[in-house]
């Protein structure tokens, strides 16, 4: 179980990118969608091929504001052949995943690199510091309204449509100033957060596009 500690080394790890990824989400979204609404492109036919070029906008957003100089906090891509968007902070790493209707976290799914991802052993053998996280992001709730992204830091395994495991899940505030009050709180059961959270919640099975 993650120590209050821990957790505020990790909420510290990703302060300084709240702004930045937010900023480029917010850019990828926008492109993406203007060019599926442009072309006509509606329905939910199209729906995964949207997601998909959010995420290639939002990656080279990134890349490019680097060359530019952009600080993402202390984060730097890490090149995929994927064409996903890894992050890297010093030995933690962050996958930018995109939730579903259904499904706030994405589960493993089959694939053995990313169920060894998900189980993070390597707390008790080098710390906290070598975590795998999970910035899920998800779309805006109706038309004029704002993308939100969860940390999140999985500790196993589970299927599509099961109760996610983790021991670490917070919202990524808009601004770093946000952070200042947080309070972390062990109990018995796990990790108690000052953030809302739903015991249900369930999971986005390998159909994800992020």
């Amino acid at each position: 179980m993650l120590t209050p500690e821990d957790a505020s080394y990790i909420t510290r790890a990703t302060e300084g990118l709240s702004a930045p990824l937010y900023e480029a989400l917010d850019h990828g979204y926008t492109a993406a969608h203007g060019h599926y609404d442009n072309s006509g492109m509606t329905g939910n036919g199209y729906t995964k091929g949207r997601t998909d070029l959010v995420r290639d906008h939002t990656r080279r957003f990134i890349e490019r504001r680097r060359a530019e100089g952009l600080d993402l906090g202390g984060w730097e891509p890490i090149q995929t052949s994927s064409g996903r968007l890894h992050l890297r902070h010093g030995t933690m790493t962050l996958r930018v995943l995109h939730a579903t209707s259904y499904e706030v976290v994405p589960a493993p799914g089959r694939n053995k690199a990313r169920i060894t991802y998900y189980e993070n052993r390597t707390l008790e053998l080098f710390g906290v510091d070598v975590s795998n996280l999970i910035a899920v992001w998800l779309s805006p709730p109706e038309e004029g309204g704002e993308i939100s992204v969860r940390i999140v830091r999985p500790i196993g395994e589970w299927k599509p449509g099961r109760s996610a495991k983790f021991d670490l899940y917070y919202e990524l505030p808009r601004n770093t100033e946000s952070f200042t009050d947080w309070e972390f709180i062990p109990d018995d059961e796990g990790f108690t957060l000052p953030f809302e959270f739903d015991e249900d919640v369930r999971e986005e099975g390998e159909g994800s596009s992020a």
